[in-house]
């Protein structure tokens, strides 16, 4: 059975982590921005979330955020520009220039 995840793209979340590296974190809030599914650890999940005191990503375990009830604006992140990725048998991808998209 599939997993299915804790917070959905652009949900607010506050750090909460004993990891050393991202301790410096906690009680930081960001907005979730993208995940993936793990395959070799016990949470579910990992997350990139953009932190608002810093303006920069980082990437955290399911475990390690809380949600806190609210959902960013997605066109505070993205300004609705795009790129087509064309993937070849071997599952590689490359960026299509804009001449060559249909």
């Amino acid at each position: 059975m599939r997993a299915i995840p804790k917070f959905d793209f652009y949900e607010r979340v506050r750090v909460q982590t004993s990891a050393p590296a991202k301790s410096h974190l906690n009680g930081e809030i960001g907005t979730v921005l993208g995940r993936t599914e793990t395959e070799d650890h016990p949470d579910s999940f990992y997350y990139a979330v953009d932190i608002d005191s810093c303006m920069r990503g980082w990437c955290f375990f399911e475990s390690e955020l809380e949600p806190t009830g609210e959902r960013a604006n997605p066109e505070d992140y993205y300004d609705g520009t795009w790129v087509r990725v064309r993937v070849d048998e071997r599952g590689r991808g490359t960026v299509v220039s804009p001449e060559d998209q249909e």
